[in-house]
């Protein structure tokens, strides 16, 4: 189904995403592999699109290299996919070669490396790191997806938050609000009512409603 050029682009889009499922619980996965390897280095874009998505399962070490080859396909959309599976390897080594294409590739496969980045378990403290930088972008949709990513680790993030509270971004402000609702203590709520306030009369109606649910919880 994943091959037949006859069946819906929808259809065949679903079929790797069940192989990429499955590849983990076969006893013999390398029949499957050795066929995707095929298919990842055929001529046909779309065939090499479906392959790449269908050999990113955990434990598929083996796919490493052709995925990375792959992050330099002439079609841009097989390198976004190629990000994505490398990332379901969670294979940690693969974390510093994403970071590296950090720097260089477009914006809409920045965004793509940002929402993977948080797979790679071991590195915690540099995923965090990365993600704090992206804070300060001049991108605000990368800088958006960089605060949607950071979660809490094991430091308090409550200083993060205050700043994106300044944000030119209302989505920022918006779930900068919402962060310190979840997360922040009495006491550092308390110290932010200063410069939470404002935000009552902030332009964008979600970020005044979250203002005023944040406020009501202080008083409470």
């Amino acid at each position: 189904m994943m091959t037949d050029s006859s069946q819906a682009d929808e259809i065949r889009h679903d079929a790797g995403i069940q192989l990429s499922v499955i590849g983990p619980f076969l006893k013999n996965p390398q029949v499957l592999a050795n066929r995707l390897q095929e298919e990842i280095e055929s001529s046909d874009a779309e065939r090499r699109l479906h392959a790449t998505f269908a050999m990113g399962w955990r434990g598929n070490s083996q796919a490493a290299i052709s995925l990375v080859e792959r992050l330099y396909d002439n079609d841009p959309r097989v390198q976004e996919t190629a990000v994505n599976a490398l990332c379901n390897l969670r294979d940690e080594r693969v974390l510093d070669l994403l970071l590296d294409r950090l720097a260089s590739v477009p914006s809409s496969q920045k965004r793509i490396i940002l929402f993977n980045l948080w797979r790679f378990h071991a590195n915690e403290e540099k995923v965090t790191q990365v993600y704090l930088r992206y804070l300060e972008h001049e991108d605000p949709d990368l800088r958006f997806d960089a605060l949607v990513c950071l979660r809490p680790t094991t430091h308090n993030l409550s200083h993060v938050y205050r700043k994106c509270l300044n944000d030119k971004d209302c989505r920022i402000r918006e779930l900068a609000l919402k962060r310190l609702a979840e997360e922040a203590d009495a006491t550092t709520l308390q110290s932010l009512r200063p410069e939470i306030t404002p935000l009552l009369a902030d332009g964008e109606m979600k970020v005044k409603k979250a203002a005023i649910e944040l406020l009501r919880k202080i008083k409470t």
